[in-house]
């Protein structure tokens, strides 16, 4: 097929060339071809609007990674604080009440309305007592915060102690009175 077509170009040449274009017609086809310029305003807008994205961006990620650090800082510093008499003391304290309230438990199961009481003068306790740690944060082992939050621990011992007692000398009695033992 290819030759085909050959022959019939060769043969046919004269017919072909019969039509030139116009002379003029190569220096417009030239001048529209390099008439192609750079929009310089569009491209520095676009560049500033890229710039200014980036630039944004960079300043957000930079916000929200030294927030992350300061809150990572804390949690160091946080740690960091370790009194080894308060921590011993937590460990003893934790400990009795722990014991206090195995030994309530059963009482306590009777009596629901002083056994939501205790639980409340407690949970009002160990908001102090987180009050209080927080205070030994900002303070850096302060005396006196630490002599605060052992005597919290020591206040919750009394109050299971003497409601214990209470309960045990009216267990013997058989009955049983509500004296708002709050804080």
């Amino acid at each position: 097929m290819k030759d085909k077509l050959e022959n019939f170009i060769l043969s046919n040449r004269d017919e072909f060339d019969l039509y030139e274009p116009k002379p003029g017609i190569w220096s417009k086809i030239e001048k529209s071809v390099h008439k192609k310029t750079i929009n310089w305003k569009g491209f520095l807008w676009k560049a500033a609007a890229a710039i200014l994205i980036f630039g944004f961006s960079f300043l957000v990620h930079d916000f929200i990674y030294e927030g992350k650090k300061e809150i990572a800082h804390k949690k160091i510093k946080e740690k960091k604080i370790e009194i080894p008499e308060l921590r011993e003391a937590e460990i003893y304290y934790t400990n009795m009440l722990n014991h206090k309230l195995q030994e309530i438990q059963p009482i306590l199961a009777k009596h629901p309305d002083l056994n939501n009481e205790i639980k409340t003068d407690l949970s009002e306790l160990d908001s102090i007592y987180f009050e209080l740690k927080k205070d030994l944060n900002d303070n850096i082992a302060n005396h006196e915060v630490v002599e605060a939050m052992i005597q919290n621990y020591r206040l919750r011992i009394t109050i299971l102690e003497d409601i214990l007692k209470e309960l045990k000398i009216n267990g013997k009695n058989g009955h049983y009175e509500n004296n708002e033992t709050k804080i």
